[in-house]
């Protein structure tokens, strides 16, 4: 165990050489500086490059994830291959409003939502006419596409079982249509047919991913169900969007999902199955191939910043050194031995 006197005798050279440091500080202003800006923007630079690369990475999964559904895939219809037109085929072609009901008893479904596309229609409302994309679609169909209501309501489930004459539409439409009158309430006609809009809807934006949905916004949504065609008294459907639970795997609803459809449909693959959420594990993947190089590239610049700080605080030091070799031989001729000197320095760094 050190002698009390000994621990006294260590404290008071600590406290003298933090006062030479001080005072050499105080000394050379400019220099003590140069010395710590050259430790901060090195270690800021750094810090800040890490940041903005994890920040990165986060925005863009979270614009893909919002893109891309990665719990959903869609059934899609379509005519059989030639080689599998049978009678039986020609009798049930494609996808029915049946299997939208048959796809939600499939274990581990969340949600299913179908969609017709319309086609083309000429559009007339208070400002002006206009050829228009028309979509039809149910409840929860634009909500879980992540479009957003900016004005009025969405398509209700009573709109869907009534077939009611209402209309979502596109944000981009209102000045077209409306000018600047309020759209909500007015009625617009449909290839004659007159609809209430009920409310208007925008596309979603991203951050970092490249993608435009501004499609959204130069369409009209109506009710699926008013634009059903009917083959032998059966309903048809053109897409049903089908999405998983949380607590199941993906993969389990998928495959069941495709088996049901083709028990149904009795092997004839008039439907086809697009897997949104592989695409956007793909997308996910390519997104983080990017972002690695990009971390490579601002942790060099970050390196290189901090490469340079360090070159300028150890010119600062050498050149404090040199000019005080004077002062160093003194000491030294007073007893002072080089661990002594090494202490001063570091507390000058430190200080």
């Amino acid at each position: 165990m050190a002698e009390p006197g000994a621990r006294f005798s260590r404290l008071e050279e600590a406290g003298e050489l933090v006062a030479d440091a001080l005072r050499e500080i105080r000394a050379h202003p400019l220099r003590s500086l140069l010395t710590l800006s050259g430790i901060v923007f090195g270690a800021a630079s750094l810090v800040s490059m890490t940041s903005l690369a994890s920040a990165m990475r986060t925005m863009a999964y979270d614009d893909l994830i919002a893109m891309g559904y990665p719990r959903s895939f869609s059934a899609i219809d379509r005519d059989p291959p030639s080689d599998a037109i049978t009678a039986e085929a020609l009798q049930h072609p494609g996808l029915k409003l049946a299997d939208i009901e048959a796809l939600r008893r499939v274990p581990g479904v969340e949600s299913v939502h179908g969609r017709n596309f319309g086609g083309q229609y000429i559009v007339n409302a208070p400002a002006g006419q206009r050829d228009v994309r028309i979509d039809g679609v149910d409840a929860g169909y634009l909500e879980m596409r992540n479009y957003h209501i900016v004005g009025g309501r969405s398509l209700r489930v009573l709109d869907i079982e009534n077939r009611s004459r209402v209309a979502v539409v596109g944000s981009e439409l209102v000045r077209v249509l409306f000018g600047a009158v309020e759209p909500v309430g007015r009625t617009i006609a449909i290839d004659g047919v007159r609809f209430q809009v009920v409310g208007v809807v925008a596309p979603i934006t991203f951050d970092l991913v490249p993608a435009d949905f501004s499609f959204v916004a130069r369409r009209i949504y109506v009710p699926y169900t008013y634009l059903t065609r009917y083959y032998q008294g059966e309903a048809r459907i053109d897409m049903a969007l089908v999405t998983a639970g949380p607590a199941v795997e993906f993969s389990d609803v998928l495959r069941d999902g495709t088996r049901l459809l083709r028990q149904r449909h009795r092997g004839v693959e008039d439907f086809l199955i697009d897997n949104e959420a592989a695409d956007v594990l793909s997308d996910l993947a390519m997104a983080d191939d990017i972002l690695k190089g990009w971390n490579g590239v601002m942790f060099a610049i970050a390196g290189v910043t901090l490469f340079v700080g360090g070159i300028g605080l150890f010119s600062v030091l050498l050149i404090s050194v040199r000019e005080r070799v004077r002062e160093i031989g003194i000491r030294k001729s007073l007893g002072a031995d080089e661990g002594a000197i090494l202490r001063l320095f570091l507390a000058e760094s430190l200080t």
